[in-house]
């Protein structure tokens, strides 16, 4: 048996009508994380993101997978807790999604109740936060 545990994060933006916005807080899906940190295609996506958000399109270009793998692994990451997202909106009106890496690193602990995977939360003055909207 596995445990999430909830991953408090500091502050983000948080504007429903504001420029960039995405969640509060991170929760952690033990069964889900296992599963991505043993898969290769997630493992790229995550080394990727180390240093700064990325877009999707900027991923694929830089991983030697499919587009749909990607997107695929993109959504596993992020449903896992691991991934975080935001959506930057340009004076133009066009907007892009943009993925970072939501933990700054995962502890698990294999115990007599099963396996537990705590998290610490990726703060904004941490590499690969861009609290910034781009252009």
């Amino acid at each position: 048996m596995s445990k999430s545990v909830p991953c408090p994060s500091g502050k983000r933006p948080n504007g429903r009508r504001g420029i960039s916005f995405e969640r509060d807080e991170t929760t952690i899906d033990a069964d889900a994380v296992l599963s991505l940190l043993s898969n290769d295609h997630a493992q790229g996506v995550l080394d990727e993101l180390d240093e700064h958000p990325l877009s999707a399109r900027e991923l694929f270009e830089r991983l030697d997978s499919s587009r749909p793998t990607v997107y695929r692994r993109l959504d596993s990451l992020e449903s896992a807790g691991l991934v975080r997202s935001s959506i930057s909106v340009r004076a133009d009106g066009h907007h892009r999604r943009r993925y970072r890496v939501a933990v700054d690193r995962v502890r698990l602990s294999f115990g007599s109740d099963g396996v537990t995977v705590e998290a610490t939360d990726r703060t904004d003055g941490e590499r690969g936060c861009d609290p910034s909207p781009h252009s």
